[in-house]
């Protein structure tokens, strides 16, 4: 049996991080004909089911159009059962249209609802919440001679902090029978053992829609044997378009000029895809002001979208203003002239009190 885990698709997402509204609009389009691409790829490999493991949608006033493209998919691939639950950004807008549900999708509650697929496959999920969270780890009852697939959405404990999504308590889901806790939540594809019989999952999002979303973005393609119930996983990169970042060190450039030849010269530019530039390295003092602006106008049409960031430093003696008569080099005498700082401490201080008088950011 062949089963597809993919989880956060955000569609109908507003793609605030573009510029313009038809870049934005584009790029909906694009999330949108992946779930089609998606269902696609499911008819032409054999896949049994496809697991969508929360935020099918970003918000929960879902556009006609895509609850009518999402549906038709679903229906068009009726020899193919859905399986959704719902995330966090998801309501019932989608089911809640005056379309027929699809007979081939199947839905989760807040209580524990089990499918049984193919000979020996079930697959088993509810929607998590605080509210609910204690009581369905506790009753949790899973056949033991079944490939027990059981899919949450939340994030484990060790995401990152500030996200408020219920946490899924891994503990408590250990020497449950669990042969493949599929998740969503976590943008990025992670796998790791749950106990001695299973693992947890999160397949990341099926494309990147900012730059903190860089690298490879798919879904997992779960193969199960059903009389051993040995299973292979192969994580599938599926995303239209891919987000990447490169620092760029511009360390001996005196110019933005200088700075846009450098880029140019080293930057593996794709046209498909998104490109991050981070701008690192100590520039001399004598350096013209980095004009960001400038710069993406001179290379902002070699990629889908292009985001320059200026993480430069200052690279000078700064002994050089210590007989100076000048603001920097009454500064500099100020500085070392204090006896509650060591060398390095007064070098840092230095170093922030140039960056300031020259503008630049300050990486504290």
């Amino acid at each position: 049996m062949r089963i597809i885990h993919c989880a956060d698709l955000h569609l109908d997402s507003r793609m605030t991080g573009l510029p313009g509204n038809e870049k934005a609009k584009e790029r909906r389009a694009e999330l949108l004909n992946n779930f089609t691409r998606l269902v696609g790829y499911a008819r032409d490999h054999g896949v049994n089911a496809v697991l969508i493991a929360g935020d099918l949608f970003d918000t929960g006033r879902v556009s006609v159009t895509a609850r009518r493209a999402v549906k038709a998919a679903i229906e068009q691939a009726g020899e193919i059962r859905f399986f959704y639950l719902r995330g966090n950004h998801d309501r019932d807008g989608f089911l809640a249209g005056s379309e027929a549900v699809p007979d081939n999708l199947y839905t989760f509650a807040d209580t524990w609802t089990g499918y049984n697929i193919g000979r020996s496959v079930t697959v088993t999920g509810a929607e998590l919440s605080t509210d609910n969270a204690a009581m369905l780890y506790n009753s949790l009852v899973l056949s033991a001679d079944r490939f027990n697939i059981v899919t949450l959405h939340g994030q484990e404990s060790k995401a990152r902090q500030g996200d408020r999504t219920v946490t899924v308590a891994l503990p408590s889901l250990r020497q449950k029978g669990i042969d493949y806790l599929a998740l969503g939540h976590i943008h990025e594809y992670r796998e790791a053992p749950l106990d001695e019989r299973g693992v947890y999952c999160y397949p990341g999002c099926l494309e990147g829609r900012g730059y903190d979303e860089e690298g490879e973005h798919g879904f997992v393609l779960l193969d199960i044997d059903e009389d051993t119930h040995k299973s292979t996983r192969t994580f599938v990169p599926f995303a239209l378009r891919r987000i990447t970042g490169v620092n760029v060190d511009v360390s001996d450039c005196i110019s933005n000029v200088d700075i846009v030849t450098r880029i140019i010269d080293t930057v593996p530019f794709q046209p498909r895809n998104y490109m991050k530039i981070n701008l690192v390295g100590d520039m001399s003092v004598e350096r013209d002001d980095i004009s960001t602006e400038y710069i993406l106008s001179c290379i902002g049409d070699r990629a889908y979208h292009v985001k320059v960031r200026d993480m430069t430093g200052l690279k000078v003696n700064y002994d050089d203003y210590l007989y100076e008569e000048s603001l920097k080099g009454e500064f500099v005498r100020l500085v070392r002239a204090r006896t509650d700082l060591d060398e390095e401490e007064k070098a840092a201080v230095i170093r922030y009190g140039f960056e300031a008088v020259s503008g630049g950011d300050l990486d504290l």
